[in-house]
């Protein structure tokens, strides 16, 4: 009797072993196959959040609300509206979509938009995991540019950019300011030469390098100096920024102090050396040139340069 029934007890042993290594396989392959999919939805939902920042940031440059509280709530409608056209509406099957931006005053607005939607767990709720938390985050930085590279040596008065208006069919020719220490454009007509340094002379030699090699290297922002060039024959200026006619570059307005103000894009249609002494072209609008960028601590770009958005984060 005691030996028929020795071999019963291991047969039970390995129910037992067989049982729990059954929860390990359930377990493991919850973490594999749920991982996965959790993986595929958090792509998925980082590609909605970047989308929905996006969209909330053109909402609020473009409101035309002037109170910022206002322009809050357009920013916030926009990322939602975008996040359920993609499969996550806010309030629905617990997804959350939250809009938030940083103080206003500076030169740019960061808003960052938050995507949170928990992910139904197939295997892994055997083991008591029915659900994981998952969130993702993206950050716009949105505003008028302040700062550009490759800057060409040229600047103008905003009365040129306000009056001339802008596109191909506004073509203007525009001449040195007259004779004297006068260095500033002060008409809608006139136009000068400049440098992109501080405690420097300006003379024709650095600023033909600048025509010469495209524009300033690095970054030109609008709390760097100018140093206009004093008005005088140039003629060199005029040979070599020909080389440029049918390009379009960023330049600098100014007040009538000689002030860096905003950023606009200029298109060379001429320059002419000789007794005239006058280059041509016009505005061009709207233009959002992939070599504008907004810099903090700077102050904003003025009404110039198109309502800029790039992704930060």
């Amino acid at each position: 009797m005691r030996a028929s029934a020795n071999p019963d007890r291991p047969r039970g042993q390995v129910l037992v072993i067989f049982a729990l290594a059954l929860v390990a396989i359930v377990a493991m392959t919850g973490l594999v196959l749920d991982g996965g999919s959790t993986f595929v939805q958090k792509r998925n939902m980082q590609n909605v959040a970047d989308a929905a920042a996006m969209a909330a940031a053109y909402a609020y440059g473009n409101s035309t609300a002037t109170d910022d509280a206002t322009k809050r709530s357009v920013a916030t409608a926009a990322a939602r509206q975008v996040a359920t056209a993609n499969g996550y509406a806010h309030g629905l099957f617990n997804v959350a979509v939250d809009v938030s931006l940083d103080a206003p005053g500076g030169a740019g607005r960061r808003i960052t938009v938050d995507v949170a939607k928990p992910h139904a767990n197939t295997f892994s709720g055997i083991v008591g995991m029915p659900s994981w938390n998952v969130s993702t985050t993206a950050t716009t930085l949105a505003g008028r540019p302040n700062a550009v590279q490759g800057a060409m040596p040229i600047i103008f008065n905003r009365k040129a950019f306000d009056i001339n208006g802008a596109g191909p069919t506004h073509p203007v020719t525009y001449d040195e300011p007259g004779s004297g220490s006068t260095d500033v454009p002060s008409t809608s007509t006139m136009f000068n030469w400049t440098m992109y340094c501080d405690n420097c002379n300006a003379d024709s030699n650095t600023v033909d390098d600048l025509i010469d090699q495209g524009g300033a290297q690095g970054s030109v922002s609008l709390a760097d100096k100018i140093s206009p060039l004093n008005a005088g024959a140039h003629t060199t200026l005029f040979s070599d920024l020909s080389l440029h006619v049918g390009e379009e570059f960023a330049v600098p307005i100014v007040n009538d102090a000689g002030i860096m103000v905003g950023w606009a894009m200029f298109h060379l249609t001429g320059a002419v050396g000789g007794s005239s002494k006058q280059i041509s072209g016009y505005f061009v609008t709207p233009f959002s040139g992939s070599n504008m960028t907004i810099i903090d601590g700077v102050a904003a770009g003025g009404a110039f340069g198109t309502y800029i958005v790039k992704l930060v984060n």
